[in-house]
């Protein structure tokens, strides 16, 4: 295995940053650090690609909350590893991001940057505050350890002509000023953590001086052309919507990295009246309490540490910010809720006050509300904050990266496929049309919303109290996978319905009179072998594959083509017009393949899943419904009571006809006990995740489990419907033998469950699994 492989699975690197040490890897590859000159090495990077600095820098930009941290710690792996340089300087744009970094380079820091690494050698960790210490600066030449200098930007070069920093300073403990030592230095690596913010002359100027001989860049938002691996916050908001329809459907969602973020617009009329300011505070933290009600609900179900959601909330100046807290502590404010929940930050704050922000994802947090004064930016780690409210601020300057970035981070550090959990929300209350119009000029994928009267909910807790004898026990199963992990040649099909050929244009947008010109045709070609171009992507791509699967992936690229297009010079314009969709086929297929070789195998245990309590947000005030008295209309949004031969009395259902089919089991002769399986507490091990069936069922000759889905997805044969019911089905018969119990699955679309028909009678509308 390769050193990117290898160190891609010991930190576990998410997709981009993975791409990233890909890129990284492809590019030192082909040039040599020592010998070539900046001119050479740009002609050996393919594209536009330009240095701005006198020394070779590549930059990496990430959207923020994608992981630059964790990328920065696999490079110097990296390059400790295949270039053996021992010697890397990190730069912090400020004295947030410099306390944070150096915090992650503690070991037992949660965050550690080198977390799951085997075998990093111990290193020196030199900072602005201990670098001058004598008996510290002699390790700096023990050539058994490898040296990461951490500094604050601002503390190695001069503002005034009249102050000389202590860093470019001669000192006798050195026997010279610690720039020049580190200057001497051959193969220093600067890091450069929100690099944009470097680019100023006196930055440069003081980068240059310590002579690196690679520089690496990290940021959300690049302003060079030095750029080698770029995931945006428009790529981020696409995954993470595919992750959340992949949990949705139970699958893993292994690629959504940051929240979705939505900005809630008002309507194009006048409705909105009095003060702005007011209006706003109010909707927003109505939102935020709404989610604070989904976050408990979704922690109970799910065995997680309840998140308490943050609301940050943006102000003009001290005097403004001031203003606010007291109207959000008053008791005509949510009846004073947030009086002491509210944490206040500006310029002039008390160092007590701004180290509560240190504190605010503890459990032992009290803070719901952050005011702050432009005092937050890049650096502030915080992944709780569901809510923004910019008071004051233009729409220009509310969808902005830097405004929306700062709650972007996943608290639970994947999706959950619940919308309202899974979206931060930025309370915008502009013009819905105009927020509208600009949003996609600034983030591609940027949700706008508008929203009516928001209904506050409240977490009721649904228990299995019901008598014992309605318990069914449902045999704990436990679940081995086997994989070869293999990429193996195998007969490849082209799935891509027809190949239309698309003359691509690049249209601008005139954002004065809105007409769109048409500013040239593209030449959709490209210049080398389609086959070797399609390889080369799938090799950055996939990150089961790496450089000693080419030849397979060579020979299975070749067999689609020829599949594609019989004329050469056709197929490259019809590979390069259709790169993504040729990809994603291919890609799609071989990770079938290698699906094939998984093999899962089920061991009955001699224990049994014990039902525990849920959780369920439903609108304030409302009671349990009884079964008997609720329209159908009702029944998503309500507890439902009223029930007799199941240990959950009360129940929640997700449509109608699960509701149906619990009032025929409830009523049915035949069912001795039944349970409405709660997500998460009894599933099913299969290939895409884990799996669990709507309802359990006893009756006196079998147990069953039942799967109600909709009518589409069984008529179209969805696949990831039919792999979960196939697995289900394995799942029953091995457990029949075990516990000599008959167990059967039966899947039911929607449309076939009959609320006037018995249970016997709806389990024949269950379609046949092969």
């Amino acid at each position: 295995m390769n050193t990117v492989k290898i160190i891609s699975n010991e930190l576990s690197l998410r997709k981009p940053q993975y791409l990233s040490l890909m890129k990284l890897d492809t590019i030192l590859s082909n040039i040599d650090l020592k010998k070539d000159g900046i001119d050479e090495m740009e002609a050996k990077i393919m594209g536009s690609f330009k240095f701005d600095t006198e020394f070779p820098s590549f930059c990496f930009a990430l959207a923020t909350g994608v992981g630059k941290t964790r990328l920065m710690g696999a490079t110097v792996a990296y390059l400790l590893k295949k270039n053996n340089y021992r010697n890397f300087f990190i730069l912090a744009p400020g004295e947030t991001i410099y306390t944070k970094l150096k915090n992650e380079l503690n070991k037992s820091h949660e965050k550690y940057i080198f977390k799951g690494l085997s075998d990093l050698p111990e290193f020196n960790l030199v900072t602005g505050e201990n670098y001058e210490y004598s008996n510290f600066s002699n390790q700096l030449f023990d050539t058994s350890k490898f040296n990461i200098y951490i500094f604050n930007i601002q503390k190695i070069f001069n503002e005034r002509t009249d102050v000389e920093f202590r860093f470019h300073r001669y000192q006798e403990t050195l026997g010279s000023s610690f720039a020049d030592i580190l200057k001497s230095k051959g193969d220093l690596v600067v890091l450069m953590d929100e690099s944009h913010r470097y680019r100023a002359e006196k930055s440069l100027k003081a980068i240059h001086y310590l002579n690196p001989i690679i520089g690496l860049e990290f940021t959300a938002t690049p302003k060079s052309n030095n750029v080698i691996y770029s995931y945006t916050l428009g790529d981020a908001i696409k995954d993470t919507k595919k992750a959340i329809e992949k949990v949705r459907k139970d699958e893993a969602g292994t690629e959504g990295y940051v929240k979705v973020p939505v900005v809630i617009a008002r309507k194009d009329d006048d409705s909105y009246k009095g003060d702005m300011d007011d209006i706003k505070l109010k909707d927003g933290i109505s939102r935020h309490r709404r989610k604070k009600s989904l976050l408990y609900e979704y922690s109970k179900n799910n065995n997680k540490p309840f998140v308490l959601p943050l609301t940050l909330i943006t102000t003009r100046n001290i005097e403004h910010s001031k203003e606010i807290k007291k109207r959000i502590e008053s008791k005509d404010f949510f009846n004073g809720e947030y009086k002491g929940k509210t944490l206040l930050v500006h310029s002039q704050s008390e160092e007590g006050e701004i180290r509560q922000l240190l504190y605010l994802e503890s459990q032992l947090n009290k803070n719901e509300i952050v005011i702050h004064v432009n005092k937050l930016k890049e650096g502030w780690d915080v992944k709780n904050i569901y809510t923004i409210i910019p008071l004051r601020a233009s729409v220009s300057e509310i969808l902005t990266e830097q405004t929306i970035g700062r709650g972007l981070r996943l608290p639970f550090s994947e999706v959950t496929g619940y919308e309202e959990i899974d979206t931060l929300e930025i309370i915008s209350h502009d013009r819905y049309q105009e927020v509208l119009e600009k949003a996609q000029k600034f983030i591609e994928g940027l949700e706008v919303k508008q929203i009516g009267i928001v209904e506050e909910l409240e977490p009721k807790q649904i228990s299995p109290k019901g008598p014992s004898r309605y318990l069914i026990k449902v045999p704990k199963v436990k679940t081995i996978i086997q994989s070869k992990g293999a990429i193996t040649n195998f007969e490849i099909k082209v799935r891509i319905e027809e190949f239309k050929e698309i003359q691509a244009t690049l249209i601008s947008a005139d954002l004065v009179d809105r007409k769109e010109k048409e500013l040239e045709k593209i030449d959709s070609s490209i210049k080398e072998n389609p086959a070797s171009y399609l390889v080369r992507l799938i090799l950055m791509e996939m990150v089961e594959a790496d450089i000693s699967d080419k030849d397979i992936i060579q020979k299975l690229v070749e067999k689609y083509l020829k599949q594609v297009h019989k004329d050469k010079r056709l197929l490259a314009k019809v590979v390069a017009q259709h790169t993504q969709k040729i990809l994603d086929d291919i890609i799609k297929q071989m990770h079938s393949q290698l699906d094939s070789e998984v093999k899962i195998e089920h061991r009955v245990e001699n224990e049994y899943v014990e039902f525990r309590d849920y959780s369920k947000s439903v609108e304030k005030g409302l009671s349990v419904k009884d079964k008997d008295n609720i329209s159908d209309d009702e029944i998503e949004s309500n507890i439902i009571g009223g029930y007799k031969k199941t240990v959950f009395p009360e129940n929640s259902f997700d449509s109608r006809q699960e509701k149906w089919f619990a009032d025929i089991l409830d009523k049915d002769k035949e069912v001795e006990s039944w349970l409405r399986n709660p997500k998460g507490q009894f599933t099913i091990r299969v290939k895409i995740g884990d799996y669990s069936p709507d309802f359990i069922v006893r009756t006196k000759d079998c147990m069953y489990l039942v799967e109600i889905k909709e009518k589409r997805a069984v008529e179209n044969k969805d696949p990831d419907v039919f792999e979960k019911a196939n697995e289900a089905k394995r799942w029953c018969e091995i457990t029949s033998k075990a516990t000599k119990t008959k167990w059967e699955y039966k899947l039911i679309p929607h449309d076939k469950i009959n609320k006037t028909a018995s249970l016997k009678a709806n389990l024949s509308n269950a379609v046949k699994i092969d």
